[in-house]
């Protein structure tokens, strides 16, 4: 079965932009148009529709566009809403973007960036529509994206999954989420889902045996009762051993003997015992390079690594970016309906994230746990990134400068070349550049083309 292209409205007064509209995007999508207010608002109420297209100023109609963004929101709240419109009054520009639209474009506009625009809010879409799909199903989809990268890792753990494999290490740098692939292996893997956890670089030397392998009863000061450790606890489950690499040398012998053996003998006790178990290990260091150096032993390394997985960092799957916080948006905004601005999320997909999926997480419950209710702009990132709004946004601005005067250059050249091909006739002019005579002198005049008297 095909896929269903989206649905695309465009309400504007100028039935032959409605035409090329459709031209423009037919083969991306289903487009229907209207070319009066009333038209479009009773196609609204009939339909479902993925985008609108807006126009702001309509001949012969007492309502403008801007009347009616509110009308269509309160119709339907998942559409997206694009304005182009050759509107030059900055301060009504400035209502539109308040007022929830996805998208200001304007006039005049090249079919090359009305597709682009509709394919970045298609994109964006699809990736809310990923998002929703995960919720309430994370055990089996450990890794939220659509990245060449995840579909490899998805892969990788799936294998191993199907293997059985017995020792399994899992390579990634801190927040990348080694531990949840580790549980959704566990989880998988055994039908009661058994996974013991143990961080390697937080057990002392004095510690340390009677926390992997256990004691006996008086073994030591302070050993009032028999305690079980981390292997014989797992029952015949996982053990994950969290940041391995930590691990102090004299500790990594001791594990050797078990890995290989699965065998343990409790600290004051003279039995060894017969266990069963997996072992996942997990470290945001390059075992490898350790070894190489001399801080791990490279037999425990082989022991432990049947089977690797490697996860990538956040900042080599920026694609990935958008459906990871339309995801944490939803498990994290308590029913508020909140959106994200695509200016918001360019800033997003930009910045680094050291912290990788864990820092990303954290950045959105700060956003949300501020923001009531509406769209997440550039100015809630600044402030949920201190560290990296100074840098980012004197050179976004700057960039937006520069984008905004070279465009308004452009566009003035095109009015004079057009003035001059009609020969001065400034309604042929209009024609000329495929819009109305109405929207032509607003823009003429903006532009000191013609002066306030035309």
């Amino acid at each position: 079965m095909s896929k269903l292209k989206p649905k695309v409205l465009g309400i504007d007064d100028d039935v032959s932009w409605l035409e090329q509209l459709n031209l423009i995007l037919e083969d991306d999508c289903m487009v229907c148009g209207a070319d009066t207010i009333e038209k479009g608002l009773n196609i609204i109420n009939d339909n479902f529709f993925d985008i609108i297209i807006l126009d702001l100023n309509f001949n012969d109609e007492e309502k403008s566009g801007l009347d009616i963004l509110k009308v269509i929101h309160a119709m339907d709240q998942g559409v997206d809403v694009v304005v182009i419109s050759g509107e030059t009054d900055y301060r009504k520009i400035i209502k539109v973007i308040d007022s929830g639209v996805t998208k200001f474009i304007p006039k005049p506009a090249t079919p090359e960036k009305i597709r682009s625009a509709i394919q970045e809010i298609i994109t964006k879409r699809e990736s809310k529509r990923r998002a929703l799909a995960h919720i309430g199903n994370d055990s089996q989809n450990p890794f939220i994206g659509s990245s060449p990268l995840i579909y490899k890792l998805r892969e990788d753990i799936q294998s191993i999954i199907d293997s059985g494999t017995k020792d399994i290490l899992i390579q990634g740098e801190s927040g990348t989420g080694k531990e949840l692939i580790a549980q959704c292996i566990a989880n998988s893997s055994d039908r009661f889902g058994r996974m013991v956890s143990v961080h390697c670089g937080a057990i002392s030397d004095s510690l340390a045996e009677s926390e992997l392998f256990g004691h006996e009863k008086g073994a030591f000061t302070g050993a009032n009762t028999n305690r079980v450790g981390v292997f014989e606890a797992a029952k015949g489950g996982f053990v994950f051993l969290d940041e391995i690499g930590e691990m102090p040398l004299l500790q990594q012998a001791k594990l050797l003997r078990v890995i290989q053996e699965r065998k343990i003998r409790p600290v004051g006790s003279s039995i060894e015992k017969q266990i069963n178990f997996r072992s996942i290990s997990a470290t945001n260091r390059n075992i490898e390079q350790e070894v190489q150096k001399g801080n791990f032993r490279e037999d425990l390394f082989y022991r432990i690594a049947k089977e690797t997985i490697s996860v990538p960092p956040l900042r080599e799957r920026r694609e990935d970016i958008p459906e990871l916080v339309y995801y944490f948006l939803q498990k994290e905004a308590q029913g508020k309906k909140i959106d994200v601005s695509m200016d918001a999320m360019r800033m997003l997909q930009a910045y680094t994230w050291k912290g990788n999926v864990r820092e990303l997480i954290s950045v959105v419950y700060k956003i949300t746990s501020r923001l009531k209710e509406g769209t997440i702009k550039e100015k809630h990132v600044c402030q949920a990134l201190p560290q990296f709004a100074n840098s980012f946004s004197k050179s976004y601005v700057r960039k937006k400068v520069r984008i905004f005067n070279t465009e308004s250059a452009l566009e003035k050249k095109r009015f004079e070349e057009a003035i001059l091909q009609a020969g001065g006739n400034r309604t042929k002019a209009a024609e000329i550049l495929n819009i109305s005579r109405a929207t032509f002198f607003r823009k003429a005049k903006s532009l000191g083309l013609v002066n306030s008297r035309v």
